[in-house]
């Protein structure tokens, strides 16, 4: 990577400037109960279920996780992609897969653990798949790519290119007509789709690549209330095409708490723990999700759609962080490129020693501990994912 990749992340910062501080919404620290320990509500978690531990895992719920999304879950598309989005080196991957895989952080993503809970292959990246000629497989394909958005055009500048939501439809279609010689009719195969989990995680970028940058002609036709409903409409239509497709079970990521990440704090430097007009700001996106998908669930016969409240997982941490084992909830973990927190992992510097107790690895990104926190809460938790935990979309 070059020294451009980071004069690049720190300018996706500036826009921020532009919010105005009556959007800010002020959230509520959010309660303790007694049943929450380390991230997890435990009271229906199946004893045996380590997300840390194959060995301990024995349920199969699902057939296949097809994932799409950023580089929250990119699992090293980007790799295959002329881009300076890419986390192809050290320190990147170095907990558990002690090397590079191209994931935006130091081990496992959240589709990741999704894909372990059910015994399945972490989903591979399709471009990995398609440059090297593997064989499509039947557990799942990871279409995530660093950079991209909702929006067609979002990533597509002069940094490089990525694999827009469209693209990664695109992509997913062509795997099907792939994967559906391996069952012997359509019945068969319309079985294995309905019962696979759709994991879709987008939207940052379309703020901070899009609509947040002073010269985007974004700003022309929308204000900060109605470019939500524009962005979840859009996001509605791409889940519509991988319905009619096949896909059933969709689980959704909200809009992250992008005010409380470090390169977000070292540029402004609030004095709240979070810089609460950038948290406002996305706040009203995704205030909207839900409704749009509750009605898209309405029009689509046999579908369920979950909202993961990436969102407040992030302020739950930061207000409550001994709760959840987290120790530092401000600074990257890794040494950034610029040495001020907010850029990317400098190339081959060695990363903390307490990562799995830190809450962000780089200066954008959380680490693998908050990873698993998210799939774990997400299990059971209806605070985070919702009208469905994760256990019974699974199993629906």
């Amino acid at each position: 990577m070059s020294s451009s990749t980071s004069l690049l992340a720190v300018s996706v910062l500036l826009p921020l400037l532009l919010i105005n501080p009556s959007q800010a919404i002020t959230k509520k620290p959010p309660q303790k109960t007694s049943s929450e320990t380390g991230g997890a509500l435990l009271r229906s978690l199946p004893p045996n279920v380590d997300l840390f531990d194959k060995s301990n895992l024995s349920n199969h719920w699902i057939p296949a996780l097809f994932v799409f999304g950023d580089s929250l879950v990119d699992s090293g598309n980007n790799n295959f992609i002329d881009t300076m989005a890419k986390a192809n080196y050290p320190p990147y991957g170095s907990t558990f897969f002690h090397n590079a895989t191209g994931r935006f952080t130091d081990g496992r993503t959240a589709a990741d653990f999704i894909a372990q809970l059910n015994g399945l292959p972490y989903p591979p990246p399709y471009l990995g798949l398609v440059k090297e000629g593997k064989q499509i497989p039947k557990t799942g394909v990871n279409f995530a790519s660093g950079s991209c958005g909702i929006l067609p055009d979002i990533g597509m500048g002069s940094a490089g290119k990525c694999l827009n939501l469209d693209a990664q439809v695109e992509s997913f279609e062509k795997v099907k007509k792939v994967l559906r010689k391996e069952f012997k009719d359509e019945a068969e195969f319309s079985q294995y789709l309905s019962k696979a989990v759709f994991f879709v995680s987008m939207g940052n970028n379309d703020y901070a690549l899009g609509f947040m940058q002073p010269e985007s002609p974004l700003k022309n036709k929308f204000t900060p209330e109605t470019f939500p409903a524009l962005l979840a409409q859009q996001l509605a239509l791409k889940l519509k095409k991988l319905y009619n497709m096949g896909g059933r079970k969709f689980l959704v990521n909200n809009i992250g708490a992008v005010g409380c990440i470090p390169s977000v704090l070292n540029s402004f430097k609030p004095q709240t723990p979070c810089f609460d007009i950038a948290n406002g700001m996305v706040s009203i996106y995704n205030a909207v999700l839900p409704g749009v998908l509750t009605k898209l669930q309405a029009k689509l016969p046999g579908s369920k759609f979950v909202v993961s409240n990436i969102f407040k997982l992030f302020l739950d941490i930061k207000a409550m962080p001994a709760a959840f084992q987290i120790s530092d909830t401000r600074n990257n973990c890794c040494v950034d490129m610029l040495g001020n927190g907010t850029s990317p992992c400098k190339m081959m510097e060695p990363a903390c020693k307490d990562v799995k107790t830190r809450l962000f690895f780089d200066a954008f990104h959380p680490t693998q501990s908050v990873h698993y926190l998210l799939v774990r809460r997400c299990f059971v938790d209806p605070s985070i994912c919702a009208p469905l935990n994760l256990s019974q979309l699974m199993r629906a």
